[in-house]
């Protein structure tokens, strides 16, 4: 399957493992592939910074430059707008849209209520893996 991850799982992942991690391990593992765009790097990299977090930069470039080395990068314009309750989601659907994307996985709200956009289903870490689970067990 072809994924964009929202920030979120990239964070969860990162500090806490579970479900988030999992879809990541689908995507080492060649199961999937992952698109990003430079905006979702950099969102990921003004998270780990932040005061919830504080990790040190050193910490922050190689997650970042390990993303980038299972990711396709995808170049966004700033097309699609006005698409998410948050402003700040939008870029997420454009890399979806450019890369051909099946899923979107994010745990953030203003993104599920949408449910899908065009070809994109956008779902939960725990959603997908049942979805990938029951084709993988037919």
């Amino acid at each position: 399957m072809k994924l964009v991850l929202d920030t979120n799982i990239f964070i969860s992942a990162f500090y806490w493992g579970g479900n988030p991690q999992k879809v990541i391990d689908g995507i080492i593992e060649g199961m999937d592939t992952l698109f990003i765009s430079n905006e979702i790097l950099d969102e990921v990299a003004a998270v780990m910074t932040g005061s919830k977090f504080k990790t040190g930069p050193e910490i922050i470039e190689r997650y970042i430059r390990t993303i980038e080395k299972i990711g396709k990068k995808v170049f966004i314009a700033g097309k699609i707008k006005g698409i998410c309750r948050d402003k700040n989601d939008d870029d997420k659907i454009e890399c979806g849209v450019l890369s051909g994307a099946d899923y979107l996985i994010t745990g953030d709200d203003d993104l599920l209520v949408l449910e899908s956009y065009q070809q994109m289903k956008i779902t939960t870490a725990n959603e997908y893996l049942k979805i990938v689970n029951s084709i993988f067990s037919a």
